[in-house]
């Protein structure tokens, strides 16, 4: 098999347009076969180095049982075939640890609980957070992750997913299932969008921006994958500019089997059916993945959905939604089937330009003092709307990140912080040559320019009083109040 990517690539092409010469039509004219694809060769169940003509039945039969005009020649043109079954059961796969900032490679759930009449046990559906994305109709930053797993149990739009798993409950056979949690703890995001079509099984969340006390619901994320370790780093760098081929190298983190290596056996999986809720879903041409030798079995197992298939250069290249029922091998959807059904654009995921980890000393300051007047309320939930948007653009829109380095908007953020913790800090009046007046000038300006249109009327409508409440109060605390109407 060639050994770089791109000769890989152009011997999977190669056998495609054998396929395409006429092949194809043969071959699927053969008695049982369903389905052809370039791919690699099995040998007693596992995936070999060798890429091969592949053909897809339900069940193989004794070559003593086929006429011989029906049986699959060992070589075509040259090229070896390989005859593979295609299991009559294929499933959606389903560390419980927090993870603060949230990144990819960590257990996701809606924590909604259901009954299982037959043997009156209650479950809840567990999977995995893929990694990070911007919505391209508003630029909002949300996360990835199945279909099935955001909507386990009867979840719908506007539900909370929560990571790790929600505050347990006490359950009772008499209670009302499907069973919604109650309490908002360990609430990370909200379910805006799903897809479920033949080609994908995605779903997307905004991440919670709120910092309020009561909840404590507020968190950060970066777009790194817990533990992948792939080229000497965690940090997806984007999506992959082609397709993935037979052969190629992939990996994973998932909630279930934690990091795997694998290599594509196929990129064109036959059609298969998989039950839900009473419903049956179709998907077709889809990545099928084993494991790379040396790695322990399986790829992947239940509760990985929703993980991100990446490349030897950390690029996204599939979305894990399917196994067979033995986790013998894997199945995704291909990224551009995904992000183009979603609407979204996944970017790099290097370290943050504005702090994203959570509640800090300012943020607490700020739940403390909006709390004490209707106005700071209103004010608060402004912040709450906004602030995983603007954090989103200071570290990865260019131009953001520019003017916010050229405020000096770090330095500020820490003498707010600072001014938060040591209630008698006098706030300076510049840093490093940048005055309050320029600072708030600035980020207004280029915020104006590239946010949504949610914020560019918010800022509008409070320009005012967080200009003046930036540019004339002394200490941290006298800015607060000022902002908040106190």
């Amino acid at each position: 098999m060639p050994e770089s990517i791109s000769a890989l690539a152009a011997e999977n092409r190669r056998l495609e347009d054998l396929l395409d010469s006429g092949v194809r039509e043969r071959l699927l004219a053969l008695s049982g076969v369903l389905h052809t694809a370039v791919g690699l060769k099995e040998v007693g169940g596992r995936a070999t180095d060798t890429l091969c003509l592949k053909t897809y039945v339900h069940t193989k039969k004794p070559l003593a049982d086929l006429p011989p005009d029906q049986v699959v020649p060992p070589v075509v043109d040259g090229v070896p075939t390989d005859v593979t079954e295609v299991p009559a059961d294929i499933r959606f796969t389903a560390d419980d640890s927090s993870h603060r900032p949230l990144v990819g490679g960590i257990q996701l759930t809606n924590g909604i609980k259901n009954l299982n009449p037959a043997d009156l046990k209650v479950s809840m559906s567990r999977g995995t957070l893929g990694c990070f994305a911007t919505r391209t109709s508003d630029g909002k930053p949300v996360l990835l992750t199945n279909w099935h797993v955001a909507t386990a149990n009867s979840g719908r739009i506007g539900d909370s997913l929560f990571q790790p798993a929600p505050e347990p409950t006490e359950d009772r056979i008499e209670d009302d299932f499907p069973k919604r949690p109650k309490s908002s703890k360990n609430a990370v995001a909200t379910l805006v969008d799903w897809k479920v079509t033949e080609k994908v099984d995605g779903a997307i969340a905004r991440v919670n921006t709120c910092y309020s006390s009561c909840c404590n619901c507020g968190v950060g994320f970066r777009n790194t994958v817990r533990g992948l370790n792939v080229g000497g780093g965690d940090a997806i760098v984007g999506t992959a500019p082609g397709p993935v081929v037979a052969g190629q190298a992939v990996y994973k983190v998932g909630r279930a089997t934690d990091r795997k290596a694998g290599k594509v056996v196929t990129a064109n999986y036959p059609s298969i059916s998989i039950p839900r809720d009473g419903t049956t879903y179709t998907f077709t041409g889809q990545i099928q993945i084993e494991l790379q030798a040396g790695e322990t079995a399986p790829f992947s197992s239940s509760g990985d959905s929703g993980s991100v298939i990446v490349d030897s250069a950390r690029r996204v290249v599939g979305l894990l939604f399917a196994s067979s029922n033995d986790d013998a091998f894997t199945l995704a959807n291909h990224i551009a089937d995904v992000v183009a059904a979603l609407g979204i654009t996944i970017k790099g995921g290097e370290r943050s330009a504005l702090p994203a980890d959570g509640p800090d000393d300012l943020v607490e300051e700020l739940a403390v003092r909006f709390r004490r007047t209707t106005e700071g309320q209103r004010l608060s939930e402004l912040l709450d709307a906004h602030r995983a948007e603007v954090v989103h653009l200071v570290n990865h829109e260019r131009r953001v990140t520019v003017a916010w380095h050229r405020a000096q908007g770090p330095a500020w953020y820490a003498a707010l912080a600072r001014g938060a913790r040591h209630p008698d800090y006098q706030l300076p009046a510049d840093i490093a040559g940048v005055t309050r007046e320029a600072a708030f000038a600035q980020m207004h300006a280029v915020l104006v320019q590239y946010g949504g249109e949610a914020l560019r009327a918010d800022l509008a409508a409070w320009f005012e009083p967080l200009r003046a409440a930036f540019t004339r109060s002394r200490t941290t605390g006298e800015l607060l109040d000022t902002a908040g109407g106190a």
